[in-house]
C-alpha cells in the first residue's frame, strides 16, 4: 500500500472511530434525558436519582411514600424500557441497513425497501387478526413471531433465488424487493378490512412503528436480536468488505458470494421479525443511518457497523423524545419527518461519489 493512502486510510479509521464514541457518548446523555420526558413533570436531575436511586437499591416504598414511588414507576417502569428498546431498535435497522447496502451494492437498499420489513408485517397481520400461526403447535407471540420469521425470509430467498440462476445486477434485486414490498403492503391492506376497530388500531401503530408500549419484558429478546446482529457481522465484517469490491473478486478471494448474501438476509431476517412483532415497521433508519456514518468513516465495515450502530439508536432516541414532546404521533413517523429530509440531503453531499 502506497505510504500517503496508508496514512489517509489510518486518519479516517481514526476519525470514524472518535466519531462513534463522541455520538455514542452523546446518546448516553439523550437516553438520560429522555427518562425526564414523560406525562409526569420531572426534571432531569429529579430523573437521574431516580434512577441512581433505584440502581443502588433506595427503591420507595409505595405504602410509605406514594408521590415517590409513583415517580420512580414512571421512570424505571415506563420510559426507561421504551428508551432502552428505542436503542435496540435503532442498532438493529442500521446494522441491517449497512449491511443489505453493502452485500447489494446499492445505497438504496434497507430492510424496508427491499420488503423485509412489509412481509413480516403481513406474517403479524395474519396472526393478529385471524390468530392463524405458521407453526401449528405454537401459538401466543411465539407463533406471532414465527409468522413474521417466515414472511420475512420470502423476499430474502426470491432475490438470493434469482440471482443464484441468473445474474442480476444490485438495481435490479433493489427492484425486485420493491416489488415485493409492494405486493406485501397489498396484502396486509386487504387483510384489514375483516379486522375489527381494536385490532385496526393496533395494526396502524405497528405499521407504522411504534415504542409506547415496550416494557422490561420485550428488553431480553430485542437486546439479543440486537447484540446478536452486531457479533455476527463484525466477525464476517472482512467477507462483507470483500464482497463489496464486486462477485469476481470474492470468488478469486474465497468468499462465496451467494452463500454470504443468503446468510446475511437471513440473520437480517431474523432480528427484523423480531423487530417488528415488539415495534412494528420503523422506516427510514436503515437507509439513513449508514449514509450519515459513511460521510465521516470509510466503507469498511468494522468501523462502518457500529458507527451506523449508535447513529442510528440516536436518531430512534432522539425521535421517540420526540413524539413524548409533541405527543399522539407514533415513533415510525418522526423518523419518517426526520429522515427523509436528511436521506435527499446526504444523496447530494455524495453525488459524485461513484461506489454510493
Amino acid at each position: 500500500m502506497d505510504p500517503n493512502s496508508k496514512e489517509r486510510y489510518l486518519w479516517v479509521k481514526r476519525r470514524g472511530i472518535l466519531f462513534s464514541v463522541g455520538i455514542a457518548i452523546a446518546l448516553f446523555f439523550v437516553c438520560v434525558y429522555s427518562l425526564s420526558v414523560s406525562n409526569f413533570e420531572l426534571s432531569f436531575m429529579e430523573a437521574m436519582r431516580i434512577v441512581i436511586d433505584h440502581l443502588t437499591g433506595n427503591v420507595p416504598d409505595r405504602s410509605v411514600d406514594y408521590a415517590a414511588w409513583i415517580r420512580d414507576h414512571v421512570v424505571m417502569d415506563k420510559t426507561a424500557p421504551r428508551t432502552v428498546g428505542s436503542v435496540m431498535a435503532g442498532v438493529i435497522l442500521a446494522v441491517g441497513g449497512v449491511i443489505m447496502q453493502t452485500v447489494t451494492r446499492n445505497p438504496l437498499t434497507d430492510p424496508y425497501t427491499i420488503g423485509i420489513s412489509s412481509a413480516a408485517m403481513l406474517g403479524y397481520t395474519i396472526a393478529l387478526i385471524y390468530g392463524i400461526s405458521i407453526l401449528p403447535f405454537v401459538g401466543g407471540d411465539a407463533g406471532t413471531m414465527a409468522n413474521a420469521f417466515v414472511f420475512a425470509l420470502i423476499p430474502s430467498i426470491v432475490i438470493v433465488f434469482v440471482s443464484s440462476f441468473k445474474r442480476i445486477s444490485p438495481i435490479m434485486m433493489v427492484l425486485i424487493g420493491i416489488g415485493m414490498m409492494y405486493m406485501f403492503s397489498a396484502f396486509s391492506t386487504f387483510l384489514k378490512f375483516n379486522a375489527s376497530d381494536e385490532t385496526l388500531q393496533q395494526i396502524y401503530e405497528w405499521s407504522v412503528g411504534t415504542v409506547s408500549s415496550l416494557t422490561w419484558g420485550d428488553i431480553p429478546i430485542l437486546t439479543a436480536a440486537a447484540v446478536g446482529v452486531m457479533v455476527v457481522f463484525l466477525f464476517l465484517a472482512r467477507n462483507v468488505n470483500i464482497l463489496n469490491a464486486g462477485d469476481k473478486v470474492a470468488q478469486s478471494l474465497g468468499v462465496n458470494p451467494v452463500r454470504l448474501r443468503m446468510l446475511s438476509f437471513v440473520v437480517i431476517s431474523i432480528v427484523i421479525a423480531v423487530l417488528v412483532c415488539k415495534t412494528g415497521t420503523i422506516g427510514f433508519v436503515g437507509l439513513v443511518a449508514p449514509h450519515i456514518a459513511r460521510l465521516v468513516t470509510s466503507n469498511d465495515s468494522k468501523i462502518l457497523i457500529p458507527a451506523s450502530a449508535v447513529i442510528g439508536a440516536a436518531l430512534v432516541v432522539l425521535s421517540d423524545v420526540a413524539v413524548r414532546l409533541i405527543g399522539g404521533l407514533p415513533v415510525g413517523v418522526v423518523t419518517a419527518l426526520i429522515g427523509s429530509p436528511l436521506f435527499i440531503y446526504i444523496l447530494y453531499v455524495q453525488r459524485k461519489n461513484a461506489s454510493f
